[in-house]
């Protein structure tokens, strides 16, 4: 296709794709246009990617953000045309032809000169000196990169590429961006060395006032950029209600240089920038997503400087206000210098900002803000509203649980009560019954013993039986009894005389049995038998013991042993009956203790009574 059979259109489109590539033949850029129906975007993904330049399928046009431009604020920048017009930059393929052969073999002399380019650099860097910019060959452009979004450049995330690039511009202006100075003085401090290696930038640590001791320290500073994608830069200053600056240079043109050391570092556009909290995203043009801003910017030439903030959207007056909508404010494209009247200037980017941009476009974003504070109260009041009934319903609950838990432990309590009870009206019953059983038992016994077991008085002078030894027996319900017995008569005698004593009247002695209950052995032996067999001791077998009464001196039962070989009984003695708490009925031990007590009415005080 012939050059001069183009509309105007794509000869602007021709001129915009050779611009990006830097040249390059006319009839394949012809070629690759045409080939996608002259789109420069999908034009330039043809020629820095190497896809194929088929035509896509119109499902698959890639979405361009759009946005509503107001150009009205165009005319307020300046009152010369040539300052706000956008130039298209003339192609110049020869000049591309014969610098870039010479930059290859500058390369290859200056191999030798890199250490000395290298210390250079680090001179400068340590003494806050910018680095050396002679066009077209700078410490920047030793090392051949390709222009375009891909060619020669690592492909990383959007933030890397924007750190990357703001660590190079660091390098290359000798500043420092806002919030790294703070960092950069503390390291200072405390190490006492700055290594002057630049980092990344923060948005986290921007500022809103303008620090002034600030520019004293640093001769040099930067704004804090923004680190990540135009997309994410354009929804940050949607939904933080801020002005965006969007800058975009390139490297091959002249322009760029002077626009870093100048504009960028301007400290009157930094304290404007810093106080009206304005973000920043900048970016070099060979980088995919800085190119990509630049399409949707329609950046013409460079460096390129764009403001963008929510703005209304129009309507008719008849219908209800629509939702603002990003719009681009306005567009700085071209050199810096002179700096009183260039587009990219310092001035005038002042100028403009102070004069028509800021005061145009702070009250509707101020509206904005308030409005948006105003959603954020109604939220945080239904929200600490529906904190306060999910609390009180919480609180509610809570009572009523712990009501329901109260009756509960309550009627278990209560259930409890009434289990101990019946359990313990069974252990009674069951204790009366075994008392009775053991009663009928003993009475059993006592029966046997007597007719078995208690011998008769000795007569007088009958000395088989030894001395006789006058014993008197106070009974637990008062009664007094004396007995006599010989000397060689067991301690058995006395025990069953005392425990024939626990017979009724009724029982009389000629009804005793001869034998012992349940069979067994008779004697003294039998009654041994007995004891084991029911597995109590002595004296919870007898149910009494028979204790001296002055001194007090327990006499305890022991089989075969002769009255006589008691010391105490020795010439004979009064003795108490003591009555002795059996402890499988615990309930009646109190009752046969008490009833002991109040029988044992003797005047004798023992340590048991007490």
């Amino acid at each position: 296709m012939d050059i001069d059979s183009l509309t105007p259109t794509q000869r602007s489109s021709l001129d915009q794709l050779q611009t990006l590539t830097n040249g390059g033949d006319q009839e394949v850029a012809i070629g690759v246009l045409s080939s996608v129906d002259w789109d420069v975007q999908r034009a330039a993904e043809v020629v820095f990617d190497g896809t194929s330049p088929a035509r896509p399928e119109q499902s698959e046009t890639p979405h361009v953000e759009e946005f509503d431009i107001d150009d009205s604020e165009q005319g307020l920048l300046s009152g010369r045309r040539s300052g706000r017009e956008f130039r298209q930059v003339e192609s110049n393929s020869v000049s591309s032809a014969v610098v870039r052969p010479i930059r290859v073999v500058f390369n290859i002399l200056a191999i030798p000169l890199y250490p000395l380019f290298s210390l250079l650099r680090f001179i400068f860097r340590a003494l806050r000196i910018p680095v050396p910019n002679f066009a077209p060959f700078t410490f920047s452009t030793l090392s051949y990169r390709h222009v375009g979004p891909t060619g020669g450049r690592e492909a990383k995330d959007p933030k890397s590429v924007a750190e990357r690039w703001v660590r190079a511009l660091e390098e290359e202006t000798g500043a420092v961006c806002i919030s790294r100075s703070g960092r950069r003085r503390a390291s200072s401090n405390n190490q006492g060395v700055t290594t002057g290696v630049a980092g990344p930038s923060s948005l986290n640590a921007r500022g809103t006032t303008w620090d002034e001791a600030a520019v004293e320290r640093d001769s040099k500073l930067l704004p804090d950029f923004f680190l990540g994608s135009y997309e994410e830069f354009a929804r940050t200053c949607q939904k933080d209600l801020k002005i965006g600056c969007v800058v975009i240079v390139s490297e091959e043109h002249d322009d760029v240089a002077e626009f870093k050391r100048s504009t960028l570092t301007d400290p009157s556009l930094l304290r404007i920038i810093q106080e009206n909290d304005i973000l920043v995203l900048g970016g070099d043009i060979r980088d995919r997503d800085a190119w990509s801003a630049s399409q949707k910017l329609q950046a013409m030439t460079y460096p390129f400087v764009a403001f963008i903030a929510l703005q209304p959207r129009r309507a008719p007056a008849s219908s209800a206000p629509p939702a603002p909508t990003m719009t681009i404010l306005s567009r700085h494209q071209g050199p810096s210098i002179p700096s009183t009247s260039a587009p990219t200037a310092a001035q005038t980017l002042v100028t403009h900002l102070t004069d028509n941009l800021l005061p145009r476009v702070n009250p509707f974003l101020a509206k904005l803000r308030a409005q948006e504070s105003e959603r954020e109260r109604e939220r945080s009041l239904r929200a600490e509203q529906d904190r306060a009934f999910e609390e009180s319903r919480r609180k509610d609950a809570e009572r009523a649980e712990q009501r329901a838990r109260e009756q509960s432990a309550a009627a278990e309590e209560q259930r409890r009560a009434v289990e101990a009870e019946a359990r313990t009206a069974e252990e009674r019953r069951k204790a009366a019954e075994a008392k009775r059983a053991w009663d009928a038992h003993r009475m059993a016994w006592r029966w046997w013993i007597r007719r078995g077991l208690v011998v008769r008085e000795p007569r007088p002078g009958e000395a088989a039986r030894g001395k006789t030894m006058r014993v008197g027996v106070r009974m637990p319900d008062g009664r007094r009894v004396v007995r006599f017995f010989g000397e060689n008569d067991t301690l058995t005698a006395l025990y069953a005389f005392v425990d024939s004593l626990f017979i009724p009247p009724e029982f009389v002695q000629d009804a005793d049995p001869v034998t012992p209950p349940e069979g067994g052995w008779v004697g003294e032996d039998g009654l041994v038998g007995e004891m084991a067999k029911s597995g109590r001791s002595a004296e919870k077998w007898w149910g009494f013991k028979i204790v001296l009464a002055y001194p007090r001196r327990e006499i305890g039962w022991e089989p075969k042993k002769r009255v006589g070989d008691v010391d105490v009984l020795k010439g004979g003695g009064q003795v108490v009956v003591e009555l002795v708490a059996d402890d499988d009925g615990v309930k009646a031990k109190g009752k046969s203790r008490a009833a002991a007590d109040d029988a044992d009415d003797d005047e004798y005080h023992t340590e048991e009574s007490d």
